[in-house]
């Protein structure tokens, strides 16, 4: 067991870096982040390099030891790298009410959201979305909410999209959805790419 995870985890908390904003910066997937923080999987030895050039660190002090506050606020070039972000042109903006135009906070405005579904076939068939709409979800459940819907997963109906949600079947709360016509799985898309680009560095070695 390696204190990598638990190191990203705090480095990125108290830089106030969503899972996300995290693993964009890292050029990596939010689950591929998700997995790491919680001990699940353990990098790569050319993304563990990668990762610990960006942050400035070796790669001994991510994994053989909890890094300390004092080293994370020192990450100046993490501030500059969300700064430039910040001034992309390429940034989504918002119009407002007044016809002016600004560019809008993403991270905030998708902090609830742990994770996206792709409606597929089935899904689509049972419910109100369209075959390629993307769903964001949030694990923070509370039954007195009203006026959500849920993705409800069981081994029994598999996945369903319902007005309630039962504690002991992996729920998630519906707080937007992303229309769009493609027909492909936004994660699966992404993980093929990561595999794509981790088995050509495999064949480097």
């Amino acid at each position: 067991m390696t204190y990598f995870g638990t190191n990203i985890k705090k480095i990125r908390q108290i830089k106030g870096l969503s899972q996300q904003a995290f693993a964009e910066m890292l050029d990596l997937n939010r689950g591929v982040i998700s997995s790491y923080e919680e001990g699940r999987a353990e990098p790569k030895i050319e993304t563990l390099l990668r990762i610990a050039t960006l942050l400035d660190l070796t790669t001994d002090e991510l994994i053989s030891k909890p890094i300390t506050i004092n080293k994370i606020t020192n990450f100046n070039h993490i501030e500059d790298f969300i700064s430039k972000q910040s001034n992309d042109n390429s940034l989504i903006k918002e119009i407002n009410s007044d016809e002016s135009i600004k560019p809008i906070d993403l991270q905030k405005i998708l902090a609830e959201v742990n994770c996206v579904f792709t409606i597929d076939d089935k899904v689509a068939k049972e419910s109100i979305y369209s075959k390629g709409n993307i769903l964001l979800l949030s694990t923070n459940l509370d039954k007195n909410e009203k006026n959500f819907s849920y993705l409800v997963i069981d081994k029994v109906n598999g996945k369903r999209i319902l007005d309630f949600f039962e504690e002991d079947k992996e729920s998630y709360k519906i707080v937007g959805v992303i229309q769009t016509s493609q027909n492909i799985s936004l994660i699966s898309s992404i993980l093929n790419r990561l595999e794509l680009i981790e088995s050509k560095l495999d064949l480097r070695k």
